[in-house]
């Protein structure tokens, strides 16, 4: 008999390391298939996610991926197979999430699901088994709608082949209860991914070459000179991978990474024999208008970006991975509105985390998006980049992104910052401000470990005390101007209130 599963789990919850468990070898094509103990067993490996709180949050290349992935086990997988890492907290949050997330395969798909415990080396089985009978909690809530179906691994124990004969026996018995059906695929959503999958590479390799040749007219046009200091701007959401790009960028462990940087910090060095300066900002909320994040996000932006010399590049952070819709085009419009207009032509997109889709490319990731996506990326004049945030010994990406720096320098001119008071923002006038509490709660849930109803008292209680003090709220905005003249030319602009920043 032939055995057909297919692998979820996030990234890093050990899928690889299961399927190689389970067939005996190191190999990490997306397809795997061997014998075990005479039974033919094909495995599909599926792309992952990290601490997503809502299925909106997965970029719609990865949902037609997963769609994709799963049509390889023709006709029809008979279990579906969920990791989980047996150290980590598994959340409410991250119940609904896989609910969601298991929608995408089609109904009837609990009844032919196992979860797998990865990292049986670190947690005693006893200590899972008890977190399982935890009353009301999620994990005990996701094995209740597996019918008890969980196994125990140890991915450094290979060797131990008792565990794997195990759970192919558990496999072959959700197998027989299921009268040895298969979960149908709808082919006809197969196809029509497909069909859209085509057009969206027709488009990105269009685009792809679009953007080539930009490149290459600014390089005929404009003399393109090694720039031998370079001052960057980090700028995004909280969790988007900033603070590791900086560090990526000089090499060394310049920023603390893996929580919110509350206040900008500046680092410096050496890289490729250039002077390098590196400005890592705080970040703002991914789904919370400007007007309620903190003042101190866009004050301390302004601030810092002051005092520094003028900068060649703002670094726009963005995980490739993730959606991108119309609301946060409109957060990510504001946020960089404190800059300017003009900040656009100095802008670079940098896509985070370029690793997790190795045989997807970002133009692929920008045609999917859609329109919101797509109008960042050309508000940039096309910029952009992508950064393999696991790799930092590849210093190919670092080279290729000041590369670009140095074409946008010769296509712009030096700026400068000028400040300036407003009597009072026009969007203060409305007191119907857009949150969305629940989403916000989650993620801050997720990005730091924090209780719901804790996060969920303050934010509400921050939201009445902007709302009730709204006529008192006075905002900065930063407008910056740029020289037509080149980098060498030294004639300031015209102007009382001009500065030029050194």
């Amino acid at each position: 008999m032939e055995l057909r599963g297919v692998l979820l789990g996030k990234h890093e919850s050990g899928k690889t390391s299961v399927i190689n468990s389970i067939l005996g070898n190191t190999f990490t094509e997306v397809k795997r298939e061997g014998l075990i103990d005479g039974t033919k067993l094909s495995l599909i490996e599926t792309p992952g996610w990290w601490n997503t709180f809502s299925l909106n949050d997965l970029s719609k290349i990865s949902k037609q991926e997963l769609v994709r992935r799963v049509s390889l086990v023709t006709p029809g997988p008979h279990v579906i197979l969920i990791t989980i890492r047996a150290d980590s907290v598994f959340s409410n949050t991250d119940e609904k999430f896989l609910e969601d997330y298991m929608e995408l395969l089609g109904p009837k798909i609990w009844t032919r699901t196992l979860v797998i415990f990865t990292r049986g080396d670190v947690v005693p089985k006893e200590t899972i088994e008890r977190n399982i009978q935890e009353a009301g909690s999620g994990l005990s809530r996701l094995i209740e709608k597996c019918e008890n179906n969980y196994h125990v691994f140890n991915n450094k124990m290979q060797q131990d082949r008792t565990q794997v004969t195990e759970l192919i026996k558990k496999i072959q018995g959700i197998v027989r209860r299921n009268e040895e059906s298969y979960l149908e695929i709808d082919m006809g959503k197969v196809k029509d991914v497909n069909e859209q999958w085509e057009e969206t590479e027709r488009r990105a390799r269009s685009r792809k070459s679009r953007v080539e040749h930009q490149r290459s007219k600014v390089q005929e046009k404009a003399p393109v000179q090694r720039l031998e200091e370079i001052g960057v701007v980090l700028m995004g959401w909280v969790l988007s991978g900033k603070s590791s790009t900086g560090n990526i960028i000089l090499n060394r462990d310049e920023f603390v990474i893996g929580r919110k940087t509350g206040k900008a910090m500046r680092g410096h060095g050496e890289v490729d024999g250039r002077n390098i300066t590196v400005l890592d900002t705080p970040g703002w909320w991914k789904y919370i208008e400007a007007e309620l994040n903190p003042d101190f996000v866009r004050s301390t932006i302004l601030e810092s970006v002051l005092e520094s010399k003028s900068p060649q590049a703002l670094l726009l952070v963005i995980p490739g991975d993730t959606s991108f819709q119309e609301e946060q085009k409109r957060i990510v419009e504001e946020n960089l509105s404190v800059l300017g207009e003009d900040v656009w032509r100095h802008t670079i997109v940098l896509f985070t985390w370029g690793d997790r889709f190795a045989d997807i490319s970002i133009e692929q990731h920008i045609e999917s998006e859609g329109d919101a996506l797509q109008w960042l990326v050309e508000k940039c004049r096309n910029r952009y980049h992508v950064f393999d945030n696991t790799n930092k010994t590849n210093r190919d990406q670092v080279s290729e992104l000041f590369q670009i720096i140095d074409e946008m320098a010769a296509e712009n001119s030096t700026f400068f910052f000028i400040e300036k008071t407003n009597e009072r923002n026009d969007k203060q006038d409305n007191p119907i401000l857009e949150i969305r509490l629940k989403d916000i709660n989650v993620y801050l849930e997720e990005g730091f470990k924090m209780k719901a109803e804790e996060i969920r008292d303050t934010i509400e209680n921050l939201c009445m005390q902007i709302i009730d003090e709204n006529d008192e709220i006075r905002s900065k905005e930063i407008g910056v101007k740029f020289r037509d003249q080149g980098p060498d030319h030294q004639e300031p602009l015209p102007g009382n209130n001009t500065q030029q920043v050194n």
